[in-house]
């Protein structure tokens, strides 16, 4: 009773006292009001970052949000890499902001990440009924709210499109159906829950693990064991599974599978692949503690500990220790998972993206606790929310730190001419509009002299982002080199035709405008004189952009003349590999989609 006490006292003046059940009415009253607390709290923080869109981002798109911009502009059952969600959402932006974005900005880029704050907001939502559902208290459910701005995963991630922003959206909300199909018994939720979950496949692989975690909760509660006998779960598994899968296996088979062997390669079955290093491990361990923000990583292993202690310590069926154990399975099966990915030689810090998202419940949980308490832990809480809110508002602005950081960075080499973008993630986000001019400029001077020039780079991500930054979007070509140029596709570019690799007919004979990173392996351009790709080579320039007196990008951009073509080199050598059958082609746009 006296922390019950203590939470009242807090909304009412010094002093008054009140009877048990005087104090148990104003708590009620005070929760009834806590869902209206969380959702304005998710207003606020989506205005902020539709501000920062709007007038103080000065961040390019990176290379995969421009990636699922064309891909958007060519709507498909599937891709290379991804299901066709992610490019739904940036039309469906464009098709709605398009022109709002250019007038207030120039360019489509609110367009296409205002979608991702949408996202964001619905998805923050979906953790307060998530947590309020598992954990039965909406202080728990307003704190795990609370803490999400304060998490670089979400923050950032909040104002940038990819494919994590649809699939933590359908993880959660998918994870809140089936939670509640479990406690109701309810045939509808568990429909609901597997169609949301077919949404979250089609936007990325992750969240078929979320059968595997719902599957895992029911056998680890013996009271709900029963339900994997009845036809809600399975009716789950196989909306999840079946809708999300098969455009994505239809599409896979009528491209010579090249998504599988893709995503193969991705988790580390692919005969590249490295077992048993240690390095992988620890990047995947690493990255979480990037991602999380250092203290929430620690708040966060701590949350888990103390979870599984209390799971340990209870032997009866108690509601709140079953919420304990849906959220520590939606966590440990992913978690398993990806460091299972990372001893095969793989891994990436978002990988863990839907898993983080009932530890920041945990955490939630947690806090409530803390501040429940009061003392030090409450007031480790409110330091760190407040630094970590700082830090990641200073990381929307890391160019004014640039100078200070560059007495940290080493200087340019030949394999790294702007270090400062191995280092600063936000300062790969920069340069590209002026890049974009930079092309323009030589396409034009190329044309005045009578030639019919096409822009080709070694990147799918530099290839989309010129396409979206030049005036029309026009087409630009990712040549990536594979072994010996075979057909064999390396990323989505190839399987748009006409392509330089598969279709040289339309391109033989033309100059080509040579664009690459010099921040990637170099050289790009000599090999293609020296592979007799194009009959010669004129001298690489180099194009930078600095800001505050420090080079934050740099591009080499050559001009070859007389476009020989590529394919052929691998199918000639003795004992090479030849491509199963012919890709289908898929027709480029008439014109560019606003």
């Amino acid at each position: 009773m006296s922390r019950l006490a203590d939470r009242v006292r807090s909304h009412v003046r010094p002093g008054r006292r009140f009877s048990p059940d005087e104090a148990q009415a104003r708590v009620g009253q005070v929760d009834d009001h806590l869902p209206q607390w969380a959702a304005a709290a998710i207003l606020a923080v989506m205005s902020l970052q539709t501000l920062f869109l709007l007038v103080g981002c000065d961040w390019d798109l990176c290379g995969d949000e421009a990636e699922y911009w064309a891909w958007s502009q060519r709507l498909d059952w599937a891709y290379f890499a991804r299901g066709p969600v992610i490019a739904l959402v940036v039309r469906l932006g464009v098709e709605l902001f398009g022109s709002f974005s250019e007038a207030m900005t120039g360019s489509l880029m609110f367009a296409a990440r205002f979608m991702a704050v949408l996202i964001g907001g619905l998805t923050a939502w979906g953790i307060f009924r998530l947590a309020e559902e598992t954990t039965g208290s909406r202080r728990s459910a307003l704190f795990a709210v609370l803490i999400l701005p304060a998490i670089p995963l979400f923050a950032v991630g909040g104002v940038i499109i990819t494919a994590d922003s649809p699939l933590i959206g359908s993880w959660v909300w998918s994870a809140v159906w089936a939670f509640r199909a479990i406690r109701r018994d309810d045939a509808r939720a568990w429909a609901i829950s597997g169609v949301i979950g077919s949404l979250g496949v089609l936007a990325k692989y992750s969240v078929l693990a979320m059968p595997a975690s719902v599957g895992l909760f029911l056998l680890l509660i013996p009271e709900r064991r029963r339900e994997l006998l009845r036809p809600g779960f399975w009716t789950m598994s196989i909306l999840c599974v079946g809708l999300g899968l098969g455009p994505i296996v239809a599409w896979n088979a009528h491209h010579g599978w090249v998504g599988a062997t893709q995503l193969a390669d991705r988790v580390g079955l692919a005969s590249r692949a490295v077992w048993g290093g240690l390095g992988p491990v620890l990047g995947f361990l690493g990255g979480e503690f990037a991602v999380l923000g250092g203290f929430w990583w620690v708040a966060g292993v701590a949350a888990i500990v103390t979870s599984l202690r209390e799971v340990r310590r209870q032997t009866t069926h108690d509601a709140r220790r079953e919420g304990t154990v849906f959220l520590l399975a939606l966590w440990g099966v992913t978690w398993c998972a990806c460091l299972s990915a990372s001893f095969l030689g793989e891994s990436e810090a978002n990988w863990m993206a839907t898993g983080y998202t009932a530890l920041v419940v945990l955490i939630g949980r947690r806090a409530d606790i803390a501040f429940a308490e009061g003392g030090g832990r409450k007031r480790a809480y409110l330091v760190s929310w407040g630094m970590a809110v700082s830090l990641i508002a200073m990381v929307h602005h890391t160019e004014w730190f640039y100078p200070a950081i560059a007495r940290f960075v080493p200087g340019p080499t030949k394999r790294f001419a702007a270090p400062l973008r191995v280092y600063d993630a936000t300062a790969r986000m920069r340069g590209h509009k002026e890049l974009a001019v930079e092309v323009e400029k030589r396409l034009e001077s190329l044309r005045a002299a009578g030639e019919n020039p096409f822009v080709v780079t070694a990147y799918y991500q530099l290839a989309s982002t010129l396409s979206f930054y030049m005036k029309g979007h026009p087409e630009t070509y990712c040549l990536a080199w594979n072994f010996g140029m075979s057909r064999e596709p390396v990323n989505q570019h190839d399987l748009w035709h006409p392509n330089p690799r598969h279709d040289p007919e339309p391109f033989l004979g033309r100059t080509v405008l040579v664009v690459e990173d010099a921040n990637q392996p170099p050289n790009y351009a000599m090999i293609l004189r020296d592979k007799k790709v194009v009959r010669s080579l004129e001298p690489i320039e180099r194009f930078e952009i600095k800001e505050r007196g420090v080079t934050v990008a740099a591009w080499d951009i050559a001009i070859g003349r007389d476009f020989r073509g590529v394919a052929g080199y691998e199918q000639n050598r003795p004992g090479a590999r030849r491509h199963p059958k012919p890709l289908a082609r898929t027709a480029a746009p008439s014109a560019p989609v606003r």
